[in-house]
């Protein structure tokens, strides 16, 4: 089966660097707005925007688009971000009862209440966005590189 992704990874491998740079910088500045609107229309909490949608990245290399978030930065309170990231993505339910410990460190057990959405194996936001993207990354991928091999040829 021909595939255009097999054909474009065949193809930077025979091209110069500095073109596959380009194509790499162009591919990052174009996807990143994609990835955080995907993220935008599926953060239905405060929580999530703040935990999943605001530290939403894309990295980008010459055989892969990463897709990243729920890792980078902290909360207003000080939390980091990683911290609450799982239960903001896959839920964690308000029944949910906690160990703690006080500042004197007194152990105690608080339940969690409606902060976190109710548990749903496929994620809230974070993996239906991947989902839905991945497609359009594809596309974005190939018209960069096709464009750039485009320009380069012509230059030369």
């Amino acid at each position: 089966m021909d595939s255009p992704l097999r054909d474009l990874a065949f193809a930077l491998g025979e091209v110069p660097a500095e073109t596959r740079k380009h194509i790499s910088s162009e591919t990052r500045k174009n996807a990143l707005p994609i990835w955080n609107q995907e993220l935008r229309e599926r953060a239905a909490t405060r929580i999530q925007q703040r935990a999943l949608v605001e530290s939403g990245r894309v990295g980008v290399t010459a055989r892969n688009v990463f897709l990243r978030s729920g890792a980078v930065g902290k909360l207003s309170s000080g939390t980091p971000v990683s911290e609450v990231a799982r239960a903001a993505e896959w839920g964690l339910g308000a029944g949910k009862k906690i160990q703690s410990r006080s500042k004197k460190g007194k152990p105690y057990t608080r339940t969690m209440g409606p902060v976190f959405p109710a548990n749903r194996r496929g994620g809230h936001v974070v993996h239906p966005a991947a989902s839905d993207s991945i497609p359009r990354f594809a596309s974005l991928w190939i018209q960069t590189a096709r464009r750039a091999l485009f320009e380069a040829e012509e230059k030369a």
